[in-house]
């Protein structure tokens, strides 16, 4: 499940794509320069400077335990608008650089 951040996306798809994985691993939510967001797994696949220059933007990594993804992250709607908001902020123009930190 991935939010294509080019139509006209809610805050509910976003709860969506968080409540789509467990919080049994790192993920991190990333926008690709197409500009479709989607969480990748960090765990399993590290990735480097190389990596993140091909992206948009990204996220810091939601370690494993931290309620970041899962069904309890999706319905915190709290937390959901943060990075909904975070992500209205920096797609299609970035507000800073591409990693973006959301303060909570």
């Amino acid at each position: 499940m991935a939010v294509d951040l080019k139509t006209d996306w809610t805050n509910d798809d976003l709860a969506s794509l968080m409540g789509s994985v467990e919080d049994d691993r790192d993920w991190r939510l990333e926008v690709s320069a197409a500009g479709v967001a989607d969480l990748s797994d960090k765990t399993a696949n590290p990735t480097g400077a190389d990596y993140d220059e091909t992206l948009h933007c990204f996220f810091e990594t939601w370690m494993q335990g931290t309620d970041f993804v899962g069904a309890s992250a999706a319905a915190d709607k709290t937390l959901v608008g943060k990075i909904a908001n975070a992500l209205r902020e920096n797609y299609p123009g970035l507000k800073a650089g591409k990693f973006i930190y959301v303060a909570l």
